[in-house]
């Protein structure tokens, strides 16, 4: 399979699948997400502004408000800058929300909460094509846990990627989580028991 043949595949399985589903049933992969961010004690978190079919991670910062910032990216050119989390929004030239203009943050982040189409046997992101993930990760000067979300499961067990296509550490859905072996290994247990869920631990190239 060719990677915009699984794109495609994906994209439309998540839209069907939001038209005939309440945004509720997205709950069980937030509160999986909640526990994550607990597990690695996270305090400072980037996440997104969602489209219509991405879970609803602001519901997150109501949450969580009190222990942790949060901070969602800003288009700039080809790449994206961090930016806090701030209303009012705006929609940008591709029709998505974002924040009004303001100072990018350069410190470290804890964790990224990333929206994605899909993941591959590598354990990296399928998105829109565009690149705007890629270009940031690779421009940090750190190194998050980086975790993909989905309100589907869109694992492919093929490499479709290339090696500038970020990776992530961990790859959380409604239904099965996905850990990439190493980093974590030796809180396999401690993970699957705070966070729930079925998990299972792939190993990427």
């Amino acid at each position: 399979m060719q990677k915009n043949e699984f794109r495609a595949i994906c994209k439309s399985r998540l839209k069907s699948h939001a038209a005939r589903t309440a945004r509720c049933e997205h709950y069980v992969l937030l509160r999986r997400i909640e526990r994550l961010i607990k597990f690695l004690k996270a305090r400072k978190i980037l996440i997104f502004l969602p489209m219509n079919y991405e879970p609803n991670v602001l519901i997150l910062r109501k949450k969580l408000s009190k222990s942790c910032e949060f901070y969602v990216p800003f288009m700039v050119d080809i790449s994206l800058k961090m930016v806090r989390l701030r209303q009012p929004f705006k929609i940008s030239r591709f029709g998505l929300r974002q924040t009004l203009p303001q100072n990018g943050y350069f410190k470290k982040v804890d964790l990224a909460v990333v929206p994605a189409i899909g993941v591959d046997g590598a354990m990296a992101r399928i998105g829109h094509g565009k690149g705007f993930y890629d270009m940031f990760f690779s421009g940090l000067k750190f190194k998050p846990a980086i975790a993909f979300v989905s309100i589907k499961d869109c694992f492919c067990s093929e490499i479709l990627s290339l090696d500038h296509d970020v990776k992530g550490d961990f790859y959380i859905t409604p239904s099965q989580n996905y850990l990439k072996r190493g980093k974590y290994d030796r809180d396999f247990n401690r993970l699957v028991r705070s966070c729930g869920g079925r998990w299972h631990r792939i190993l990427s190239s």
